[in-house]
């Protein structure tokens, strides 16, 4: 076994008898102790009998396929018998023992896994940085000093995996949140189309753009988890198949996701963009002016804002001092936006996922291709600055954003070459294109693996 193994392989090894579940768990728990930040709640004793639990089961010949492997947990998904945080101390003394798990979560005990531990996140979900004042702090995985932000806000998750402590994790994203932390951590992140999975059992941000998704050291990783959270389960694990890189047209948009890249992440992504039409991928470069608006819908005409108002306010007017300041302030901003303004908006919304749909089909590409983020990881000194950090958030969250506001699925990829900087490439498509999207993802991932 390595570190990195992915769901499949360590759930073949099981299978195999070459390791027993309370051995991984064992020796996840000893990586998981090497390094603070990463888990809000983690119970050991707990996790070990469960894994003993999947041993028994695996012996008698009654195991799923998945049963012993772990997986962490963003803090917003409710697990039986825990309160859920949301990343803040504002609800340590404040949220109730939940009596069940969040329906996503249910199903993935019901498929054997274990639940490993509750991971670290920005405040409320409210920031593409992955800071969080309230618990020790947590940096990327790139930068062994501990300089660098870890990206947000399923900061601790992507962090989990990134060490590998779990193969996979669950995290939400809203308008970024899997797939930023990604690619600051140089794994694989995924953002499901909206209304894909449930969100029941979920602590909200925005009703119009959360999506609970997977973070994993594979696609096929993320591909097992997104079958499992929609209810499926299997005797035998399914196959992700592969689309042929020949047969795949895919755009780099000419538009702002392109613009003001750190030059690692120009570099990496220009590398990865070459190899891949080397592979035989046809790629076409084409104004996209609809993205541009999608972003200056995120930053001037945010929808999230005001729904994370009306979400937070009878919280803020009795325990306002306990946010975060820059959280706080974020949520506080959206008091400005009148429901007329809003409801404006979600028409603006609608408009924007209808128009890149038609660019799309117009264009016949079978998906869009540009780096995750614009930056590499940026150092936490900076977000310390209150006239920095809102800029540095914006720019974090810059390209992400885009498919979130046209209603669409995307998954991130590293495309870095080790002992560089982690870059994350983004393919995102349509709503509803994601099986589609995940083969792509496939052969990208594939093809990048030999450059």
């Amino acid at each position: 076994m390595t570190p990195q193994a992915n769901i499949r392989s360590l759930a073949a090894q099981l299978t195999a008898g070459e390791m027993s579940c309370e051995q991984l768990v064992k020796e996840r728990l000893a990586l998981a102790s090497q390094k603070d930040g990463v888990f809000i709640e983690l119970n050991e004793d707990l996790l070990l009998e469960q894994a003993r639990e999947a041993d028994q089961q695996r012996a008698a010949g009654t195991a799923k396929p998945l049963a012993g492997i772990p997986v962490s947990l963003k803090d917003l998904f409710n697990v039986e018998g825990q309160k859920t945080l949301a990343g803040s101390a504002v609800l340590a003394d404040k949220a109730s023992i939940e009596p069940s798990d969040a329906e996503v979560v249910g199903y993935l005990r019901e498929a054997g896994m274990l639940y490993f531990g509750r991971t670290n996140m920005s405040e409320f979900a409210f920031s593409g940085m992955g800071i969080n004042e309230h618990f020790p702090p947590l940096y990327s995985v790139w930068d062994d000093d501990g300089l660098r932000i870890p990206g947000g806000s399923s900061s601790g998750s992507a962090v989990s995996v990134a060490l590998g402590i779990v193969p996979a994790t669950l995290g939400s994203d809203t308008t970024g949140s899997c797939r930023i932390p990604a690619a600051f951590n140089g794994v694989v992140g995924m953002k499901p189309s909206h209304g894909r999975l449930s969100l029941k059992g979920i602590f909200p941000l925005s009703h119009s753009c959360d999506a609970p998704g997977p973070l994993a050291v594979d696609v096929d990783s993320c591909f097992l988890l997104d079958q499992l959270m929609q209810g499926k389960q299997f005797d035998e694990l399914p196959s992700l198949e592969t689309a042929d890189i020949k047969k795949t047209r895919l755009l780099i948009p000419q538009a702002v996701v392109m613009e003001d890249l750190d030059p690692e992440v120009g570099s990496a992504f220009n590398r990865a963009v070459k190899h891949l039409e080397a592979a035989g991928a046809e790629i076409i470069r084409e104004p996209f002016p609809e993205l541009d608006q999608c972003i200056d819908m995120f930053m001037s005409r945010n929808t999230v804002i005001y729904e994370a108002w009306e979400l937070h306010r009878p919280l803020l007017d009795t325990h306002g001092d306990e946010y975060g300041d820059y959280v706080r302030s974020r949520i506080e901003s959206g008091q400005s936006v009148t429901e007329e303004e809003q409801q404006q908006r979600y028409v603006e919304k609608a408009a924007l996922t209808e128009m890149v749909k038609r660019t799309l089909d117009r264009l016949n590409v079978d998906a869009m291709i540009y780096p995750t983020v614009p930056c590499i990881p940026p150092l936490a000194a900076d977000t310390e600055d209150m006239d920095k950090i809102g800029p540095i958030n914006l720019r974090c969250l810059r390209n992400t954003s885009t498919v979130n506001y046209f209603d669409g699925c995307a998954i991130s990829l590293p495309c870095h070459s080790i002992g560089e900087a982690p870059v994350g490439l983004m393919l995102s498509s349509v709503h509803g294109d994601d099986e589609r999207l995940l083969e792509i993802a496939s052969a990208v991932e594939a093809e990048m693996s030999t450059s």
